[in-house]
């Protein structure tokens, strides 16, 4: 079942906490292939270019009645996979085409509730087409989330995973891609800066002031109230309060159901954890910020919160709050986290 992308970064917490409990455990996986013939194909090979955080496993799973973390290992690497998958799809009448995948994330994880867990499998990525001189253009994206829930996930997880991976492959060998745009193999390596560059958010030199009530508004720059005052938190850069100008007197905008606010120019990203707006900035073409991030055992409480967790680790099992750096992701605005932070000024 398909979930917004959003309430997954809600139940994976991408950190590095707890990652030496898994080292040990491994759980094999392989990528099921399709059982029927395409109709028609273009390509014969397929490339990979995995642009995910941790290529060493695909995730995080659980083992056994007490639930111990195993890593999901690739019992063959996953470029190798994914030709299999291509090679099973292709009839006799395949032409010799050469298919471009850019992975920027596929993880399994698994949350364990009061009488039952969720395992999920997201996967993000673009697929490209060989054009005849050399170069490639898109046919199509993917950020989807695979989300089951059962008393044991992890067989059917891994299941419905595999099938997702297999159903984008055999969606798109029978498209040709659009030739306008023409990007070199060196060109998509660096995919995410192309991307950006359409993206107002990341393109503009002057962002905005204003409330912006979701991640789209924000990337295309445009708000949807006004803001005329701010209050910070001390010193810091973090914004407690913020204000309207309604008949000239000033009112406190609530803060729920805020993606984040601009003022002055500069961003502030919502965390309701904290409740409040923490600056992010700019570099590297990437927006971060320091936040805290936090899991509890309960997914109700969980996916009711609007903070949300990237994917390039464990799961935090423990409810403490945890403060890390985090970056936004460009594609469906969540945030990943990049390193815990153990300054005690935080």
């Amino acid at each position: 079942m398909k979930k917004s992308i959003k309430n997954l970064y809600l139940m994976i917490a991408a950190c590095l906490i707890g990652t030496l409990s898994a080292q040990k455990r491994t759980e094999n996986f392989t990528i099921s292939l399709p059982t029927k013939k395409a109709d028609k194909s273009y390509y014969k090979t397929i490339k990979i270019i995995d642009d995910r955080i941790d290529t060493t496993s695909l995730g995080i799973v659980q083992q056994g009645a007490l639930n111990a973390k195993a890593r999901v290992v690739p019992t063959s690497p996953i470029s190798d996979q994914f030709q299999s998958i291509l090679n099973t799809l292709n009839g006799e009448t395949t032409e010799d085409g050469t298919l471009l995948l850019y992975i920027k994330q596929l993880y399994f994880a698994e949350v364990t509730a009061s009488f039952s867990e969720h395992g999920y499998c997201y996967f993000q990525g673009f697929i490209f087409g060989k054009n005849d001189d050399g170069t490639y253009s898109l046919i199509d994206k993917t950020d989807t989330v695979i989300d089951h829930k059962a008393s044991d996930v992890t067989k059917e997880t891994l299941r419905k995973g595999s099938e997702m991976l297999g159903d984008f492959i055999a969606k798109n060998i029978s498209k040709k891609p659009e030739t306008t745009l023409r990007y070199t193999f060196a060109q998509i390596k660096n995919y995410d800066d192309i991307e950006k560059q359409s993206i107002n958010f990341f393109s503009l030199s002057q962002l905005k002031d204003g409330v912006y009530k979701d991640y789209i508004s924000l990337k295309n720059q445009q708000p949807q109230q006004e803001i005329t005052n701010a209050k910070f938190y001390g010193s810091m850069p973090k914004i407690v309060r913020i204000y309207e100008t309604v008949d000239g007197k000033e009112k406190e905008i609530k803060k729920d159901d805020i993606y984040a606010v601009v003022y002055k120019g500069e961003p502030y990203i919502y965390l309701p954890i904290e409740n409040l707006f923490t600056k992010a900035e700019k570099r590297d073409n990437d927006y971060y910020f320091v936040g805290k991030i936090k899991s509890g055992t309960n997914s109700g409480s969980v996916l009711s919160a609007s903070a949300m967790f990237g994917i390039m680790g464990v799961l935090i099992a423990s409810n403490p709050a945890y403060p890390f750096e985090q970056k936004i992701d460009y594609i469906n605005g969540g945030f990943i986290p990049i390193k815990e932070i153990q300054s005690k000024k935080y």
